[in-house]
């Protein structure tokens, strides 16, 4: 009953005490579960072993319940990736489109769940592909997820993202072979 009012609180935009629900992992997905449509820029950088500075890219992000989710590059090319369920579509920076069903490829599936699933707030897909981890504040909370999958585990050791209330601030991708991503998200204002 508890979670219920809490829930409902949120979808009225009102605020629940501390009485009410316990801020930790299911508190958080109740939050990002309610919301709708979410879109922000992005500044992404790529730092790898083999390059002696990261490399950038900036563009678009767009958010819809329960499960669209939209990258599209502006720099240093034009791209775009469009997820749609199970399906994951786009344009290469050459210009080459691409199409593939995500449950043809379990590993990409993995990491694109790591997000669209904690956009969704989706405690129980996020929980099939990774062991979450949930530190912080509503106003400043860090979910650090493991791959629970050793083929996952074997290019990705972890995912971590920030956040503010319903808002992903950073997302950071950790490669098994030292590589890394780092996606700095600044919300769209409404």
């Amino acid at each position: 009953m508890r979670r219920l009012a809490f829930v409902l609180l949120l979808a009225l935009g009102g605020t629940a005490s501390a009485a009410d629900a316990p801020w930790g992992l299911t508190a958080l997905m109740s939050q990002l579960h309610a919301v709708q449509h979410a879109s922000a820029h992005f500044t992404e950088r790529k730092y790898a072993a083999i390059l002696t500075q990261p490399i950038e890219s900036t563009g678009t992000l767009s958010y819809t319940a329960p499960g669209s989710l939209e990258k599209r590059t502006l720099t240093p090319k034009p791209e775009s990736i469009v997820l749609h369920d199970d399906q994951l579509s786009g344009t290469q920076p050459d210009g080459t489109p691409f199409d593939l069903r995500l449950s043809d490829h379990p590993e990409i599936g993995a990491l694109v769940e790591g997000v669209r699933s904690t956009m969704a707030g989706d405690e129980a897909t996020l929980g099939r592909y990774y062991a979450i981890a949930l530190e912080g504040a509503p106003d400043d909370w860090h979910l650090s997820l493991t791959p629970l999958d050793r083929a996952v585990r074997d290019k990705v050791d972890a995912i971590r993202i920030d956040g503010a209330g319903t808002e992903l601030r950073r997302i950071q991708v950790h490669e098994h072979d030292g590589d890394r991503s780092e996606m700095i998200v600044t919300p769209d204002q409404p």
